[in-house]
């Protein structure tokens, strides 16, 4: 595809900002109602959504095939193409393509750019809830490719599009089998036993003083709540001997368990599992299991079938923590250590495919953004 054709355009001259007000939606057969807390960033599917029963005020009407744009916090990078009518915030913008001039397939990509953002974040103005408005978004200048290039472009763009959709389907699946798997355990977590009963040691991290600059050039990676995974074998930040020395820092072994004590909704309840030396910080629960009587990474999978659960006994004010014995006092399926290991294998190798999927996903969309982005750019090389 060559550049012949191409011309500069700003966003104005090509997409209209609707503002449509859907004053009995009931009548129109509409139920479904939109916020921004239902937009997931960087995903065009719009998966969740109230109804008009839950009493919502909205009067911003969409149509399916429009583009929803969230402009409050623009940072958060929520744009949809919805597939059915509703309404929505006020806080989400309705865009719709002028088709003469620019096809309507290719819009959400347009507006999920790179370029397009940036554009909306230095627009944006308000300290705690930043917005940005349309006389400013309309100003957005790109190039735009003669209609034949864009069908090209827009058949390119979705058919990823597409693929990502399948791998979430695959995702999904690989979810409910590895919940599944875990599930039929439970009903086997009910004659007493917990995982304190299992565990050699159930420790907490600490964080050495930020004073002494010097603790924080060693070679021990030092892990915090937001780095868990599973196979973790070096985090962000390193210290040193003397750091364990003069701090609550311990180093926790290889195949321990990991349980994020501290943390947002989502970072709280995760779990990791060690495969290397390590430390953390006082956010951190070790759990080391005691090899006679547990499977190490069947407790691993466990603990992650527990997450929810775990959550839900978080405690404190503002900010929901989990505690060591809330932890520890979790059920323990009693299972032989055969039929653990056995199990621990199967949830393995849904657990390997599970990450295999979530990358080769985020390998599409980041080749799906850069097509994107050198649409605007009017270039044809994925640069």
């Amino acid at each position: 595809m060559s550049s012949n054709g191409w011309r500069e355009v700003m966003l104005g001259d090509v997409v209209r900002n609707l503002n449509e007000t859907i004053a009995d939606p009931e009548a129109e057969g509409i139920e479904r109602v939109v916020g921004l807390e239902h937009l997931e960033p960087n995903d065009l599917q719009v998966r969740r959504w109230a109804t008009l029963s839950d009493g919502l005020t909205f009067t911003r009407g969409f149509r399916a095939g429009q583009v929803l744009f969230g402009r409050r916090r623009a940072y958060q990078r929520k744009v949809a193409m919805p597939d059915f009518d509703g309404i929505c915030s006020g806080d989400i913008y309705v865009f719709e393509a002028e088709a003469d001039a620019l096809l309507p397939d290719l819009l959400p990509f347009v507006v999920q750019s790179g370029r397009f953002f940036d554009h909306a974040l230095r627009t944006s103005a308000g300290s705690l809830s930043p917005r940005t408005k349309w006389k400013h978004l309309s100003k957005f200048e790109f190039r735009l490719p003669p209609i034949d290039d864009q069908q090209e472009l827009s058949q390119l763009l979705w058919a990823i599009e597409d693929y990502k959709r399948a791998l979430d389907r695959e995702l999904l699946m690989l979810e409910e089998l590895r919940g599944a798997l875990t599930a039929g355990l439970t009903e086997l977590a009910c004659d007493g036993l917990s995982v304190a009963d299992v565990v050699t040691i159930a420790k907490s991290g600490g964080t050495p003083s930020r004073k002494n600059a010097a603790f924080f050039k060693g070679d021990i990676p030092w892990l915090k709540s937001g780095e868990l995974d599973d196979g973790v074998s070096d985090s962000g930040e390193h210290i040193s001997k003397e750091a364990v020395k003069q701090s609550a820092a311990w180093v926790v072994p290889s195949g321990a368990v990991l349980v994020a004590m501290y943390g947002d909704g989502k970072t709280r309840g995760n779990v990791g599992f060690t495969t290397a030396k390590m430390t953390t910080n006082q956010a951190v629960l070790a759990l080391v299991p005691n090899e006679e009587l547990v499977d190490p990474r069947f407790l691993y999978h466990w603990m992650w079938s527990r997450r929810e659960h775990l959550r839900s006994r978080s405690g404190g004010g503002s900010q929901k923590n989990l505690t060591k014995a809330a932890i520890v006092a979790e059920p323990f399926p009693s299972l032989p250590l055969d039929k653990q290991s056995a199990r621990g294998a199967q949830l393995d190798q849904l657990s390997k495919a599970h990450t295999l999927c979530v990358a080769q996903r985020e390998r599409s969309r980041r080749l799906q953004a850069r097509l994107a982005n050198s649409l605007l750019s009017g270039t044809d090389g994925l640069v």
